[in-house]
C-alpha cells in the first residue's frame, strides 16, 4: 500500500536532498537573487586575485538564504568555463535577468581562483566569460570570449532570451566598450566601432540593461556621466551612438553604476559616491525629452551601487546591495518621497561581498515537468480545467511563466501566449 505524502512535505525534502547534494533546485518566482563573491566562511579578506562567486536565493519576505549555487572556478577550455571576479575590483559583478524573465546573466573570467592579478590578463589567454543561469538553477558557463576587455574589467551583461548577449566593460580600442555575442561564442561584435578603426565614445563602460525594447549603458566617463541609450531597440551591428539620456551631467562627478526604470518617464540610478556628495539612489523623471534629478534616497551608511525594482499600481519597491567590499547587506526602501526609510533585508558574512541582484527568473519548466500543468498538479488527469485558472492568475499578475511563446516585445504578454497555452494543452504531457 503506498503512503500519502503531502506535496508541501515532499517539496521540502526535495530541496533539503537537493541541498545536501549541492544540486540546485527551481528559483521560487518573487525571490531575489545576489551573486556573492568569496566563500562563507573564509578566514582571509577579498584580494585582487580571481575569487569563487556563488548565487544566492534569498526569501524576500524573511532575508533568509533559500539556496547557495557554487559557480564554476576552474578553468577550462571546453564546454562550462570558469567564471571568477577579482575579489577587490569593485566595478565588476552587475547581475540582470534577462528581458523575457527565464535567465539570470553575469560575467567573470576563466582563470581558476586564486589566479593573480586576474584583470591584468589578456582575454587571449584568459576568456571574458557571459555566465546564464536558467529557471532550475542550472549555470551555462559555455561563452568564452577571447577578444574583449583584453587587460581590462568585464562588468556585466544583458541577454532577451537566455541565447543573445550584450555585456559592458573597459579596455582600450577596440577590446572594450558595448558588444554583443551568443550563446557559446567564443568571439563578440564591438557595438561601439565606428566603421572606420575607431570607436564611438564611451569605451569604458560599466552596466548594460534593456527596457521597453532599447539597450541602454551607465558610465562615468568623459562627457557621459550617466545612462545613455545604445543605438536604436536592440542592437546587433557596430557603428551604434551612445547617447546620454538628456538632462544627465556632462561635466566629471557623478558616479553612476545600476539602473531601474519604473516606467517609460521614471529612472532609479544608483550612485556610488559618499552621501554628502549626491550618493545614493536617485530618482529621475523626464519631461518634455529632458530629465531631471527629483530627489536622492539615503541608505543611512554604504555606497550603491547595484540594485533592482519592482513597480506595482504606482508604487516602486528599490531593493540595493549596500555597504564596503568586506561585508554588506540587502537594502529595501518604498519610494513615498525624498524621505523614505531603508530596511535592512539580510547581511552577509565577513569576507564576502553581495554584488548584483535582481529577481529570481521563472517560466522555464522544472526538470521532468510540463509546461501545461501551470499548478504542479501529480494526479490523474495530469491536466484540467485548473491548470487554465493558474495561466489565467499568472497573465493577470504579469508572471513571467506566462510569456509562454517566450517573445521580448513589449507588451510581453500578449494574446499569443493564450494560444501557446492551448497549444501546449492540447499536445498534453508525456
Amino acid at each position: 500500500m503506498k503512503k500519502f505524502v503531502p506535496s508541501c512535505a515532499m517539496g521540502a525534502l526535495a530541496l533539503a536532498l537537493s541541498t545536501a547534494a549541492g544540486q540546485p533546485v527551481p528559483f521560487t518566482p518573487g525571490n531575489l537573487v545576489v551573486l556573492q563573491a568569496g566563500e562563507d566562511g573564509q578566514a582571509t579578506a577579498l584580494t585582487s586575485a580571481a575569487t569563487r562567486l556563488f548565487i544566492k536565493e534569498i526569501d524576500i519576505n524573511s532575508g533568509a538564504v533559500v539556496q547557495t549555487i557554487p559557480v564554476p572556478f576552474t578553468a577550462a577550455t571546453s564546454g562550462n568555463r570558469a567564471v571568477t571576479q577579482s575579489g577587490t575590483a569593485t566595478s565588476e559583478g552587475a547581475l540582470t535577468r534577462s528581458v523575457d524573465g527565464k535567465s539570470l546573466v553575469f560575467v567573470g573570467y576563466n582563470a581558476d581562483a586564486g589566479t593573480a592579478s586576474v584583470v591584468g590578463t589578456a582575454s587571449s589567454a584568459v576568456a571574458r566569460v557571459v555566465a546564464v543561469v536558467n529557471c532550475n538553477g542550472v549555470i551555462d558557463s559555455t561563452t568564452a570570449l577571447e577578444d574583449a576587455y583584453s587587460a581590462n574589467n568585464i562588468r556585466s551583461a544583458v541577454s532577451t532570451n537566455g541565447t543573445d548577449l550584450w555585456t559592458a566593460g573597459t579596455a582600450t580600442n577596440p577590446g572594450g566598450g558595448v558588444r554583443y555575442a551568443t550563446l557559446g561564442s567564443t568571439s563578440s561584435l564591438f557595438l561601439n566601432d565606428n566603421g572606420a578603426g575607431g570607436a564611438n565614445a564611451p569605451t569604458n563602460v560599466r552596466f548594460v540593461n534593456i527596457f521597453s525594447g532599447q539597450l541602454y549603458c551607465s558610465s562615468a566617463s568623459g562627457t557621459y556621466q550617466g545612462v545613455s541609450t545604445v543605438g536604436s531597440g536592440i542592437p546587433t551591428a557596430i557603428n551604434q551612438t551612445i547617447t546620454l539620456l538628456n538632462g544627465f551631467p556632462t561635466a566629471t562627478g557623478p558616479s553612476t553604476y545600476d539602473f531601474y526604470f519604473a516606467n517609460a518617464s521614471t529612472l532609479y540610478v544608483a550612485d556610488d559616491r559618499s552621501l554628502a556628495a549626491g550618493g545614493g539612489i536617485q530618482k529621475w523623471t523626464e519631461s518634455g525629452g529632458t530629465w531631471t534629478l527629483q530627489y536622492t534616497l539615503n541608505p543611512g551608511s554604504g555606497s550603491i551601487r547595484h540594485l533592482t525594482g519592482k513597480t506595482s499600481k504606482g508604487v516602486t519597491t528599490l531593493y540595493a546591495t549596500s555597504g564596503s567590499t568586506s561585508a554588506n547587506s540587502i537594502v529595501s526602501v518604498v519610494d513615498n518621497g525624498a524621505g523614505s526609510s531603508f530596511t535592512t533585508l539580510a547581511s552577509t558574512g565577513s569576507n564576502t561581498w553581495w554584488r548584483g541582484i535582481d529577481f529570481a527568473p521563472s517560466g522555464c519548466t522544472t526538470p521532468g515537468g510540463c509546461y501545461a500543468n501551470c499548478d504542479g498538479s501529480t494526479g490523474s488527469p495530469l491536466l484540467t480545467a485548473n491548470d487554465f485558472q493558474c495561466f489565467l492568475n499568472k497573465y493577470a499578475a504579469g508572471d513571467t511563466y506566462a510569456n509562454c511563446d517566450g517573445s521580448t516585445g513589449t507588451p510581453l504578454l500578449t494574446a499569443n501566449d493564450f494560444q501557446c497555452f492551448l497549444n501546449k494543452f492540447a499536445a498534453g504531457c508525456t
